[in-house]
């Protein structure tokens, strides 16, 4: 990658990541409880041997365990390749929202597939717990601009860049990527591609999408089914629900070719899974997109402890400020709290919301803030279907012009294809 032009040096401008939005709600709830108010229906966590407390003195000892490990393996000549990892980026107000992260390569995301369990489990150990590398030094070219960026503690980066793609760029648009230096690390030089989601004028529409249990079988209402696909390294392992690509190929073709029409996906899944994800959507033919995960760790924010509904509420929300011509079908289940998610992103952002699926996988018995939130969203008008299946899903899409009729037989053949195979 040729050097930044120095004359053209624009640095990018730093978004406090989501993170800190919630870390800042944190401590008003923590200075709430400590003001002696009343919380009807909650205990206050700010005395000693509180879930604060215990959360608090956790993260502490995770940190203390990163820095000795870190010294151990500065002393032992331990210390791995820095490693560059993009995220597909969003278009924002005012540029281009970049994400990524630094770490030491530990050999996971190359690993081949495996049926050994006990090799699936090491590797997963692995997988969560990783090296980051903070202060690491990034540059960053586009359009002709250019600047650096730095990871925070956690190896993150994560900032809106001044650059407007043009509509030609569409569907991605390239932010090329240089890693200029890792602190107590030896940098060889190292360039990556950051793709943004851009969209034509001839976008009619978006597709949020959850991930787990949505689009990929991970049985996440089931401990045992759950924990056999989490420590499973490899995307071939994991099961894609019948008709998922078809109807997904299908939202996202339109009169600019397959990727018209935009796919997110927002998942209370950590980071640590995006390779894994992204390799399963090419391999299932499933449309790219950006994912907004969750980090994974022991602060309020993240996905140890963070809250579901706060990050798929805050990430929709930056979906539809980044593309605010485009409404949105918007996909989940009913293990977690789709439904209601949903409902009140349906509220927050009037007419943006123009139909939602809720893939039943808890046998027909929904809880009752998920019939809350599917009442809800049918009261404001907005198409709701739900079912085992995306039969149903494909059939309103197809009576609402979002697909044709060609597209949702090629839904119902699949289905009925894998039932068949099932035995169903």
């Amino acid at each position: 990658m040729p050097p930044p032009m120095p004359a053209e040096r624009t640095p990018g401008l730093p978004v406090r990541r989501v993170t800190a939005r919630w870390r800042t709600a944190s401590r008003a709830r923590r200075a709430a409880t400590n003001d002696g108010g009343a919380h009807p229906g909650k205990t206050g966590t700010s005395g000693p041997g509180g879930p604060m407390m215990l959360r608090r003195g956790l993260h502490l000892a995770e940190e203390a365990w990163d820095s000795l490990r870190l010294s151990f393996k500065r002393r032992t000549g331990l210390l791995g390749k820095p490693v560059l990892v993009p995220y597909r980026g969003l278009v924002a107000p005012g540029g281009v929202w970049v994400r990524g992260r630094v770490l030491e390569d530990q050999g996971v995301t190359t690993a081949p597939h495996s049926e050994s369990t006990l090799t699936n489990v090491w590797l997963t150990l692995k997988r969560y717990e990783t090296d980051e590398i903070g202060g690491a030094r990034i540059a960053w070219r586009a359009l002709g601009k250019s600047g650096e960026l730095v990871t925070d503690g956690e190896g993150y980066f994560d900032a809106v860049l001044p650059v407007e793609p043009a509509d030609d760029a569409a569907p991605w648009f390239r932010v090329e990527l240089e890693l200029l230096s890792a602190p107590v690390h030896e940098v060889a030089p190292l360039a990556a591609e950051l793709k943004v989601r851009t969209v034509s004028h001839q976008a009619r529409f978006g597709v949020i999408s959850d991930i787990d249990d949505t689009i990929v079988k991970t049985g996440a209402t089931n401990f045992v089914k759950h924990w056999r696909t989490v420590v499973a390294n490899s995307a071939k392992s994991r099961t894609a629900f019948p008709g998922v690509s078809h109807l997904y190929r299908a939202f996202a073709r339109d009169t600019a070719g397959p990727e018209t029409n935009p796919v997110f996906y927002v998942s209370s899944s950590p980071w640590n899974l995006y390779d894994l994800f992204e390799s399963f959507l090419a391999l299932r033919e499933i449309p790219l997109g950006p994912m907004l995960l969750k980090d994974f760790g022991l602060d309020g924010d993240k996905w140890l402890t963070g809250g579901h509904d706060d990050h798929k509420l805050t990430m929709i929300a930056r979906i539809m400020e980044g593309y605010p011509r485009l409404s949105f079908v918007l996909i989940g289940d009913s293990g977690q709290r789709d439904a209601a998610i949903y409902a009140e992103a349906a509220r927050r952002h009037p007419g943006r919301v123009l139909a939602v699926h809720i893939r039943d996988v808890t046998d027909g018995i929904f809880a009752e803030d998920a019939k809350a939130g599917l009442d809800a969203l049918e009261a404001l008008g907005i198409p709701v279907t739900r079912g085992e299946t995306l039969r149903e899903a494909a059939a309103s899409a197809e009576a609402m012009g979002l697909i044709d009729a060609a597209d949702g037989e090629s839904v119902r053949r699949a289905i009925a294809d894998r039932e068949r195979e099932d035995g169903v």
